[in-house]
C-alpha cells in the first residue's frame, strides 16, 4: 500500500506537470507568440532583417544617397554622399535607425500587411526576400553639398525650404558622422562631446536672440509705425542686468539707425527704443502668430528638444525680465527648422507651409517614381501686406551687409543675429531668394560656439554664389 501511494502520488505530479507544459506551449503558439516572436533578442527577427533588400534614398534629382549593396559578408547599407548623412541618417542591425532612414522604414523595408494567398505563399512558404520600395526626398544635393563645405567644420546647422510648399531642399546639422563606418565608430561617436547623433536643425532649442527684432518689426509694421523714423543712440550697447550686455553685430560708426538697419546690423539699442513706443506691444503680446508654443516640425525625425535655461534673473527687475524678453534673450526658444519655416512664410506672403521631405516612391516591382508629395498643412502667420512689408525690409537689410548687389544676382533679403545661451554665443544668417528656377527659398543657418562675424558673412557669400548658379 505506501508503495502504491507513491506511485499515485508520482503520477499525479507527472500528470500536472504534463498540463502545466500544455498549458504554456498552448499560450506561446497562440496568445503569446506575438510578443515572443518581437523580443529583440530573437535571432529570426535578426536573420530575417539580415536578408532585407531595403530600397534606395535619392535626392529630388534621382541621384543616389543610399542604397543596399552585396558584400563578401551579405547585404550592407552604401551612403553616397557625406553632404547628406545627417539627415539621411543610418541602418544598423545592431544600433537601429536614425534620420530618413527611420523615418520613412516601412516603405524602405517592404514593410507591408498580406495583400493575398500568393503574396503569404511568396513570403512565407518560398521565403522569398523582402525587398523594398524606393523612395525620393525633396533634398537637392547641388544645394546641400556646397552649402555643407561652406559651414567648413563648424559646429551648426543649416536648411533651405522651399517657400511654396515647404520641401526640405537642403538639411544639414554638424558636425555629424559617417554611417558607413558606424559599427566601428560608434562608441567613439556615442561619447563624443559636440554629439553627432543629435540633429540641431530639428532637435536642437535656442534663445532667439537678435532674431527676435523681426518679430518687432513685424509688429511696427502691422502697426502703423513709420519705418522711416531713426532712433537716437541706436548703436549703443544695453544693459540687460546681471551682467549681461547686448550689443550691435556688426559695429557702426553711425548713431542713428532706422528699425530695418538695426535688424540689418543686429543693433539691439534701436528696438529697446521702439518698445517704449505707444506703437509697441508687450512682448508675450507679440508671439502668438508666430506659432513659437507650437512649432512647425519635420513629421517622422526627432522632435525639439526640451532644455532648462540657466536663469540668472532671481534678482532682476520685472522691468529688466521684460527687456530680456522683448530682445530675445528671455525663456523663449526656437528651433532653426522653425525660424526657417517662418522666414518661408515672410518669402511666400504670410503663409506657412508644414515642412514636408518625402516627394516620390519606386515600388520594387516598378521603373516609375510615383508621386507621394500630400497636400501641404498651412498656417497664416502674417498677413500679406505685412508679409510684403518685410520682405522689403529684410532686402534693405541685405544690401547694407553685402553692399549693392550685381545687376543679375537673385533678389535676396536676409540679416544677421546673435543669440546667447549660458557661456556661448550664436550666430545665425537667416533670409530668403528668389531664383528662377525655384521661386522664393529661405534659408537658415546657425554657427553655434561663435562671434566670429567675418565667418558667417563668409557663408553668406558662398550662399549668395549657390544661388545665383541656379539663376
Amino acid at each position: 500500500m505506501h508503495y502504491a501511494r507513491a506511485i499515485r502520488h508520482i503520477l499525479a505530479g507527472t500528470l500536472i506537470g504534463l498540463a502545466l507544459v500544455g498549458l504554456s506551449a498552448s499560450y506561446w503558439a497562440v496568445a503569446g507568440r506575438h510578443s515572443l516572436l518581437l523580443r529583440e533578442d530573437n535571432p529570426r527577427i535578426i536573420e530575417a532583417q539580415r536578408g532585407i533588400l531595403r530600397g534606395g534614398i535619392y535626392d529630388r534629382q534621382a541621384t543616389l544617397l543610399a542604397e543596399t549593396a552585396q558584400g563578401d559578408a551579405g547585404l550592407w547599407r552604401r551612403y553616397a554622399r557625406p553632404s547628406t548623412y545627417s539627415i539621411v541618417g543610418y541602418y544598423s542591425l545592431r544600433y537601429g535607425l536614425s534620420g530618413a532612414e527611420s523615418a520613412f522604414d516601412a516603405l524602405l523595408s517592404g514593410s507591408r500587411p498580406l495583400a493575398n494567398i500568393a503574396d503569404y505563399f511568396n513570403r512565407n512558404i518560398l521565403n522569398q526576400p523582402q525587398v523594398g520600395s524606393d523612395i525620393m526626398l525633396s533634398l537637392d544635393a547641388d544645394i546641400q553639398a556646397p552649402l555643407v563645405r561652406a559651414l567648413d567644420g563648424a559646429a551648426g546647422a543649416a536648411i533651405v525650404l522651399d517657400a511654396r510648399n515647404g520641401a526640405v531642399l537642403a538639411l544639414a546639422s554638424l558636425p555629424s558622422f559617417n554611417p558607413n563606418t558606424l559599427d566601428e565608430d560608434w562608441s567613439a561617436l556615442i561619447e563624443a562631446p559636440d554629439q553627432p547623433f543629435f540633429n540641431r536643425a530639428l532637435q536642437g532649442n535656442y534663445q532667439l536672440g537678435g532674431n527676435m527684432y523681426l518679430v518687432s518689426l513685424a509688429q511696427a509694421i502691422a502697426s502703423g509705425f513709420d519705418l522711416s523714423w531713426r532712433f537716437t543712440d541706436a548703436t549703443a550697447a544695453v544693459d540687460l542686468g546681471e551682467g549681461m550686455r547686448s550689443d550691435c553685430v556688426i559695429d557702426q560708426e553711425l548713431t542713428e539707425l532706422t528699425l530695418a538697419e538695426a535688424l540689418a546690423f543686429g543693433c539691439p539699442a534701436a528696438f529697446a527704443s521702439y518698445l517704449q513706443t505707444q506703437s509697441a506691444l508687450n512682448a508675450d503680446d507679440m508671439l502668438p502668430s508666430f506659432a513659437f508654443d507650437e512649432p512647425l516640425t519635420l513629421a517622422g525625425f526627432p522632435q525639439p528638444e526640451a532644455i532648462e535655461l540657466a536663469s540668472d534673473e532671481v534678482n532682476l527687475s520685472p522691468a529688466a525680465l521684460d527687456l530680456r524678453q522683448a530682445l530675445g534673450q528671455g525663456d523663449l526658444t526656437t528651433t532653426p527648422l522653425h525660424l526657417a519655416a517662418i522666414i518661408a512664410a515672410i518669402a511666400n506672403d504670410g503663409l506657412a507651409m508644414e515642412p514636408e521631405l518625402l516627394t516620390g516612391l519606386r515600388p520594387p516591382d516598378s521603373e516609375a517614381w510615383q508621386p507621394q508629395r500630400r497636400e501641404s498643412a498651412s498656417r497664416r502667420l502674417l498677413d500679406a501686406e505685412a508679409a510684403q512689408s518685410l520682405q522689403l525690409v529684410m532686402r534693405e537689410a541685405w544690401a547694407n551687409i553685402m553692399g549693392a548687389p550685381p545687376a543679375d544676382a537673385p533678389l535676396t533679403g536676409a540679416y544677421i543675429a546673435r543669440s546667447y545661451s549660458g557661456a556661448e554665443t550664436q550666430l545665425w544668417l537667416n533670409g530668403f531668394v528668389e531664383t528662377d528656377s525655384d521661386g522664393a527659398l529661405a534659408f537658415v543657418i546657425l554657427l553655434e560656439a561663435t562671434d566670429d562675424l567675418a565667418r558667417i558673412l563668409s557663408v553668406g557669400r558662398d550662399l549668395s554664389d549657390i544661388f545665383a548658379s541656379r539663376q
